[in-house]
């Protein structure tokens, strides 16, 4: 896609509405690509009285203009208004050339809730706050009343933790199979698969020295998450020895809350459940992500609905475990009835929660490789399917507690994640928050620390378990890199 753009405006933020209009679209500075090719002529103009937009959408010999004019609110920065009017002239010039009205209007980012979250602080009423994200952002009345819902609930739940809390996240890289809307694709290979006990030893080592850190800190960790990956891939071996080493080290009478992502039931025994259970694992994932094995068997599962089954059973019968389920919408040859079944298979077995994905393929994954279209703007049996879930859940008593969204989504649709009262995941609300510390070990974490001040930094681990292998067989440069984290205030 060409983007022209006149004024002043972040082209990332312009980039990320053109994405919603034409999912999967890559950005060049070329003249013209194809007769096909879409095009956004943009102008940009702000002054004392306001700021003004004009947006030209075309598509061959298709296009579309429309502007927008607003005066400046005292509720929003001038950098915030110039985006809901540059926001607002795209939405109305893309509806009228595509026909297609995104339910999410102009909200771009992973956390809508943050956006209804930050209205709510100001306006003091779910009312109020659903007005302005239906007239400013555009969102349908019911995208509104979910991300309203939710916000209320995060904020609530957040106002539980002290600043001095924080949660540790550990990775476990390394799947069976590969999924093919993965892009992580060499993690399932044998020659990686046998690095684990290397993995394993090297991980035990980096548990220690940050879990030190941070007691170092003064700070207490409340959540422990263990995910992947697929962290069941593990022996009931080494995931005894995983286990062991974080309760050794991590002051359990503190923790809340301890995950272990078990999402593949043909990685599942009883006897690494019970290990989960002894040692203090209180929440697992359990994933069918469909009950139709045709669809299973053509995006990559080993597993059958009847394994997920078993697996399910299995967990309940060890018991202990607070038990989610994944189910994904839109996943390519799916359609309603099928989804529909796998929604009223998650209602009949009451998991403690339940969370509804919207299809997303990552671009370096094998479908999108593969010449199957994944891509789909204005998809009326992923929406239908979508409303569907969450018709069916709310009416069996389960409550939106957590939402995200990501670019390309089938639909422009969401992930919600459901839970029946008092079941909610606290890991799943406290990393979409910006007032919690989440500290990451393990190839591919992402640690994510939070100023005093309210700012952001990041520390990133290696992606793939040989570079982070690679790091030094003592743990040196990962120690140094901890170390800095701790400077972070």
């Amino acid at each position: 896609m060409i983007v022209n753009v006149q004024g002043d405006i972040n082209l990332s933020y312009v980039q990320n509405l053109c994405l919603i209009f034409f999912p999967g679209e890559k950005f060049s500075r070329e003249e013209k690509l194809s007769d096909d090719t879409p095009v956004l002529d943009l102008i940009v103009e702000k002054t004392e009285a306001g700021c003004y937009a004009r947006a030209r959408m075309s598509i061959g010999d298709k296009s579309e203009s429309a502007e927008y004019f607003a005066e400046p609110k005292p509720m929003y920065s001038d950098e915030r208004m110039a985006k809901i009017v540059v926001g607002t002239a795209m939405y109305n010039c893309g509806c009228k050339l595509l026909n297609y009205r995104p339910p999410w209007g102009i909200l771009t980012g992973i956390r809508p809730a943050k956006v209804a979250g930050s209205l709510y602080s100001e306006l003091e009423t779910k009312t109020a706050t659903k007005k302005v994200l239906s007239s400013d952002y555009l969102l349908s009345p019911k995208k509104a009343q979910l991300a309203t819902n939710i916000a209320v609930f995060e904020n609530k739940l957040l106002s539980k933790f002290s600043s001095n809390t924080c949660s540790l996240y550990v990775s476990i890289p390394f799947c069976p199979t590969r999924c093919a809307y993965c892009s992580f694709v060499s993690y399932s290979t044998k020659r990686l698969i046998s690095m684990i006990p290397e993995y394993l030893e090297r991980l035990f080592l980096d548990i220690k020295n940050m879990v030190e850190l941070i007691k170092a800190k003064g700070q207490r960790i409340v959540t422990v998450y263990i995910g992947g990956g697929t962290p069941t891939t593990l022996s009931e071996q080494e995931l005894e020895a995983l286990l062991e080493c974080i309760t050794h080290h991590v002051d359990m009478n503190g923790v809340i809350e301890f995950t272990l992502e078990a999402g593949r039931p043909d990685t599942l025994t009883k006897q690494k459940l019970e290990v989960a259970k002894k040692y203090g694992v209180t929440r697992i994932s359990v994933n069918p992500q469909t009950m139709n094995d045709d669809i299973l068997k053509g995006i990559g599962r080993k597993h059958t609905a009847e394994d997920f089954l078993k697996a399910y059973d299995m967990a309940r019968q060890v018991g202990g475990l607070s038990i989610n389920t994944d189910i994904i919408a839109g996943l390519p040859g799916d359609n309603f009835a099928s989804f529909a079944k796998t929604v009223d298979t998650m209602v009949s077995l009451a998991p403690e929660a339940v969370t509804v994905h919207t299809f997303f393929a990552k671009k370096a994954s094998d479908i999108v490789h593969s010449g199957i279209n994944v891509y789909s703007r204005n998809n009326a049996e992923a929406v239908k399917c979508v409303d569907y879930s969450q018709v069916m859940l709310s009416g069996a008593a389960y409550r939106p507690y957590y939402i995200y969204r990501q670019k390309n989504t089938v639909g422009n649709l969401e992930n919600v994640g459901f839970c029946q009262d008092g079941k909610h995941g606290y890991y799943n609300s406290l990393i979409m928050s910006d007032r919690h510390n989440i500290y990451a070990v393990g190839a591919g974490g992402s640690t994510k620390l939070v100023s005093q001040s309210g700012a952001i930094k990041r520390f990133y681990v290696p992606k793939y378990p040989y570079e982070y292998l690679e790091m030094g067989a003592e743990g040196e440069k990962m120690l140094a890199i901890y170390k800095e984290m701790m400077d972070f205030q």
